[in-house]
């Protein structure tokens, strides 16, 4: 584990250790005028592990390098490849994959590779998703200071993933209404290389388009194109920062999630005997 994970992980623990003692008051009929303190710093707690989480995330290759949260294509895109991937074309007696074809182009034909191109655009993507991540803090903070008493009880005596989906259930339309904006002025000015995440995009549908299109000369024979000796299709541009608003939100809540259920079930994450104690109740 890391130094920044376990920073990580203490202070969700806190939250919940925070969380416990409000409730274990609250049953015992503790004074009632600790419990806005408590709360106070639970809010605290919540607001720092939060903060770390969206941090992490917005490091530069902390969603490109991070294969839990890594975004890829487009659903309908990325079916689209497979199914070009998976045809076969005989072209002037010469057999030529939908793999091949992808991945190191045609040459003789003047057909390029579309592989490096899709690279690109992931990275795009995924930079884009990194460059609108800490906008979530000011968002989750705002969650945080109205959780009460009675939600402190049922996120600690919830499942697994109570506290994600008490964040999830009061963010998330407010996240993707700021996200989304964000990830938009994002694909029009990260860079890959020269040119916008949105040109990359561009790039790419066209280029694959072309190679349908493209029309192969044969001698002696009609010309002919690789849309007409199969049945795929050209596609579309789709809304890209759309796509990658959702893709990037679902990553952040994937995170918290995983930390939430690590911290609730790995002992070994309790490093201090509080910790121990309070926790060690509820294994």
């Amino acid at each position: 584990m890391t130094m920044k994970s376990l920073k990580s992980s203490i202070f969700f623990l806190s939250t919940l250790t925070l969380l416990f003692v409000t409730s274990c008051e609250l049953l015992e009929g503790t004074d009632t005028d600790s419990g806005p303190n408590i709360a106070e710093g639970l809010k605290e707690a919540l607001r720092v592990g939060t903060d770390s989480a969206t941090a992490r995330l917005a490091s530069v290759d902390g969603y490109l390098k991070d294969q839990a949260v890594k975004i890829l294509l487009p659903d309908e895109l990325s079916a689209q490849i497979a199914a070009f991937k998976a045809i076969e074309v005989n072209i002037a007696g010469l057999s030529y994959t939908g793999e091949d074809i992808y991945s190191t182009g045609i040459p003789l034909f003047n057909i390029n590779s579309l592989q490096a191109v899709e690279d690109d655009l992931i990275m795009g993507i995924n930079r884009a998703a990194e460059s609108a991540a800490n906008e979530a803090g000011p968002i989750f903070f705002g969650a945080i200071t109205s959780i009460t008493i009675s939600d402190a009880n049922n996120i600690l005596f919830g499942a697994d993933d109570a506290a994600t989906i008490f964040l999830k259930d009061n963010t998330f339309d407010a996240l993707f209404t700021t996200y989304e904006p964000k990830i938009n002025i994002a694909i029009s000015n990260v860079k890959v290389g020269n040119n916008s995440v949105e040109d990359v995009y561009s790039n790419f549908i066209n280029s694959y388009n072309d190679i349908l299109n493209k029309e192969i000369n044969i001698p002696f024979l009609l010309n002919t194109s690789i849309l007409q000796l199969t049945d795929l299709s050209t596609i579309q541009e789709a809304d890209l920062s759309s796509f990658a608003t959702t893709k990037g939100l679902d990553g952040l809540f994937l995170k918290i999630e995983k930390e939430e259920a690590n911290i609730r079930e790995n002992p070994f994450n309790r490093v201090t005997e509080i910790l121990k104690d309070v926790f060690g109740l509820l294994d």
